[in-house]
């Protein structure tokens, strides 16, 4: 029965004993067919050749050879029976006659300017549905030729002598009655004229256009590409040899002109935030640009050796793979998505990076003052709790008590440990890029240095005010209402909830996302705000000058551009804490949050209301160890969700990471008190020994 069930995959995929024999595919084929079944013939050759080898073949010579040898086989075959070799290639000949190359040309591979999910929708369908039968456009036959990402290795690991005999067998014994079987030069110069199309109407479209310095259409090079390209062709088709070079020579200019506009709409997206409609577009100009220089050299140099063929076809079939991919698609789109929102966190991470020490005790001032807010943010939450309100509703007013609470600290100028982590990462990836220097790398160290400081300045600041600062309301409230800040039983439970024995890191670490996200938020409202010019927008309004006056009006514009980021990011914080545990419970999933200042201050309150007596009993001491991993989770998965993404946007590779990581352990063996205090001329101090010292 297993056996059965492999043949019947082997048979799905195409693979080794399911394919036709040698013999078979040659003597088979026939130029009289139907089209459908000489395009499926077809495939099966090249499964043939493709198909993984077995373990004596491999051992024999290595595996990107083993295709070329195949095909050199299949060959030789041919060369000893004239009639088949005459039979395949009348066959391939009728193919190409018969078939279309302008969509694999123009089209396949390329990204297409579709929505992210219209996109992802088309390439299932692609990757699940059959294929269309009897296409005539060999770009739908390319997916079923090359389905596999590593035929474009074998395909340009193909060299001269073996293009050069395939092309000798194509013209083997050409019948009169087969014309101008070879329709590929036709098809390749089309797609030449509807790439230049198809270039003129991106490029000068409106969302280009506006964010370029040169906004004339007539004067935009995407404009002059189809008439450039024109006089290309009518010279060529004149043999004026003196013209085709002069006019190939202006293309070339017109084409580096149209990627100048593209970096120019890139520097306004850097500047002016980001959209995913004109990402989208700048990407299907550059790989248009690209796939339009390599026609055009295979198009107009004869002369170019048939490896240069070899690797056009392999760039087809890679690039189609990658628009085939729905997780590469994913994968862009993400990168595209958050790079502009890490360079916002970058930005708004560097006021949150201490690097002298009198930097570190206004970071331990502000974060001491962030932790006395929270310490009434707590006490509301107790409040709230005493209500007993409908999960829903007590979600909400918890969710409303915590963004006042962050947003409060936001405008206060205060600091709160935890949301530091996820601005911080992007500031530091952004610097990454940059240590192949051993001077650079050793300023990197001393960012990273800097950054765990900073952190710990923070995290001591709001621990060390919100307890006193949470007793200090306890006795207030005692004092005034006789009655402790909480009751017993939730007293107890507030201690349970922090163990360390308890599920508290797990819910730390979920905190520590949602820590991450709400950064995500915040850069995204960033980037709405700018990229619509809102400030500007608000400044110029004629109803509020009307109310507010021309000064008042402008100092709002300026109030939101500079405070939009960390409303988004605050507000959005306070809903996702407040609402996870009821939307959790409707959803009957175990979840909760656990920040660690927060629980800081409940755990004070618990101990406070329970009185000193608890403090010698194992749940306090377990409520401390508790705290103490929430903090520690909260930064770390904050924070190493930050440096990934961020890692990813700025494509820092791994021998660059991993360059980074020594440099820090070597830091750290050398002077570990630089990592949590101020140490003066230590940075100096290493830079002048070097990285490797």
């Amino acid at each position: 029965m297993a056996s059965r069930w492999k043949t019947w995959l082997d048979r799905f995929g195409g693979r080794r004993s399911a394919l036709p024999s040698l013999d078979l595919l040659a003597s088979s084929a026939s130029a009289n067919d139907t089209l459908e079944n000489r395009l499926n013939w077809l495939v099966d050759v090249v499964q043939w050749i493709r198909r993984p080898g077995h373990e004596s073949e491999v051992q024999a010579q290595p595996q990107l050879q083993l295709q070329a040898g195949r095909l050199r086989r299949f060959l030789d075959v041919l060369d000893r029976n004239p009639a088949w070799k005459r039979s395949v290639a009348k066959t391939l000949r009728s193919i190409i006659k018969e078939t279309s190359a302008l969509e694999l040309f123009s089209a396949t591979g390329l990204p297409r300017q579709f929505g992210l999910l219209h996109e992802a929708g088309e390439r299932l369908g692609r990757k699940f549905l059959p294929p269309i039968p009897g296409s005539a456009e060999l770009g739908i036959v390319f997916d079923r030729l090359f389905p596999h990402r590593r035929d474009e290795a074998w395909i340009e690991k193909l060299d001269e002598e073996m293009l050069r005999r395939f092309c000798t067998f194509l013209e083997f014994e050409v019948g009169a009655e087969e014309g101008k079987w070879n329709t590929l030069a036709e098809d390749m110069e089309d797609a030449l004229v509807q790439l230049a199309a198809q270039l003129r109407v991106a490029g000068c479209s409106h969302t280009i256009r506006w964010r370029s310095k040169q906004q004339r259409i007539r004067e935009l090079p995407f404009f002059k590409l189809s008439r450039v390209l024109s006089a290309v062709l009518e010279a060529r088709e004149k043999n004026d040899e003196a013209t085709l070079k002069a006019e190939l020579n202006y293309l070339h200019l017109v084409i580096e002109g149209c990627r100048r506009t593209g970096a120019e709409v890139l520097e306004h997206l850097e500047k002016q935030g980001v959209s995913t409609e004109v990402v989208y577009q700048l990407a299907f100009i550059e790989a248009s640009l690209q796939r339009f220089e390599s026609l055009l050299e295979l198009a107009l140099n004869p002369n170019l050796p048939r490896t240069h063929a070899g690797a056009f076809v392999a760039m087809l079939v890679r690039e189609n793979q990658a628009r085939e991919s729905v997780v590469d698609l994913l994968r862009q789109n993400f990168r595209l998505l958050t790079r502009k929102m890490v360079e916002r966190n970058a930005e708004t991470g560097e006021h949150y990076i201490a690097r002298t020490a009198k930097e570190y005790r206004e970071m331990i001032l502000r974060a001491g003052a962030g932790g006395a807010l929270m310490a009434v943010t707590t006490w509301l939450k107790t409040m709230v709790l005493s209500w007993h309100l409908a999960g829903l509703l007590q979600g909400l007013a918890a969710s409303v008590n915590y963004a006042a609470g962050f947003v409060a600290i936001q405008l206060c100028g205060c600091t709160l440990a935890t949301k530091q982590p996820a601005t911080t990462a992007p500031a530091l990836a952004a610097r990454m890029h940059q240590n192949r220097d051993p001077e650079a790398l050793e300023g990197l160290v001393d960012e990273i240095v800097c950054l765990i400081r900073s952190q710990f300045a923070a995290i001591v600041g709001n621990l060390g005010v919100v307890v006193p600062a949470m007793l200090g309301l306890h006795l207030i409230i005692f004092w005034v209402t006789g009655a402790p800040i909480m009751k017993t039983e939730k007293a107890i439970a507030s201690l349970h909830s922090v163990s360390i024995l308890g599920p508290s890191l797990f819910y730390a670490g979920l905190t520590g996302v949602l820590l991450w996200a709400s950064s995500l938020v915040a850069a995204a409202a960033d980037n709405w705000f700018v990229y619509n010019r809102i400030g500007e927008a608000l400044a110029g309004d004629r109803r509020l000058i009307r109310t507010l006056g021309t000064s008042r009006t402008g100092r709002l514009a300026r109030f939101l551009t500079k405070n939009i980021a960390g409303f988004g990011g605050n507000i959005s914080l306070g809903f996702m804490l407040g609402l996870l545990p009821e939307v959790a419970v409707f959803a009957g999933l175990p979840l909760d949050a656990r920040h660690v200042t927060l629980s800081s201050g409940l755990a004070t309150a618990a101990v406070a209301s329970l009185g000193p007596g608890v403090m010698l009993t194992a749940p306090f001491w377990l409520a401390v160890l508790g705290i103490l991993g929430i903090g520690v989770v909260n930064v770390a998965v904050s924070f190493a969700l930050a440096m990934l993404v961020a890692i990813r946007a700025r494509a820092v590779q791994a021998p660059e990471r991993r360059a980074i990581y020594r440099a820090v352990l070597r830091r750290l063996w050398q002077r570990p008190l630089s990592f949590i205090l101020p140490i003066s001329g230590a940075p100096a101090a290493l830079a002048e020994a070097g990285p490797g010292s």
